[in-house]
């Protein structure tokens, strides 16, 4: 093989191994989706009965607790997953950056945007009218 061979299957392993972390991320984004909306449920469930104690389910593993500290677990655990979730998504960016500079494309424009924050929503509400 010679080096010009060499130089393209390189960039063809590469691509195939980003692409695939690439895929594999989506694929738990939309697991972690998953259970970040099942928890939601769980929680206003929680909210509609009037019970003291409730049955969760921690893993593999069924529990009686009183209802306030299970609504406080499952609080912790939507606010871990929106974290996971969120770092996720800002890895499968730079991954997309990666796969488009190794096969050689230009970046996509506008794809690193970060949304405004509220401090800068309301500073941009507060000096432009009907925004």
């Amino acid at each position: 093989m010679n080096q010009a061979s060499r130089k393209v299957l390189e960039i063809l392993k590469d691509s195939e191994r980003i692409a695939d972390q690439v895929l594999q991320n989506k694929q738990e984004i939309v697991q972690l989706d998953k259970r970040r909306q099942e928890t939601r449920e769980a929680i206003r469930d929680l909210g509609k009965d009037d019970e003291r104690k409730v049955w969760i389910t921690i893993g593999p593993i069924l529990v009686k607790m009183e209802k306030a500290k299970a609504f406080e677990l499952m609080k912790k655990d939507q606010q871990t997953i929106n974290v996971e979730i969120n770092k996720l998504r800002s890895e499968q960016k730079e991954l997309m950056s990666k796969l488009r500079q190794v096969e050689c494309q230009a970046p996509i424009v506008g794809f690193d945007l970060k949304p405004l924050d509220r401090k800068e929503v309301n500073a941009l509400s507060s000096n432009l009218p009907g925004f």
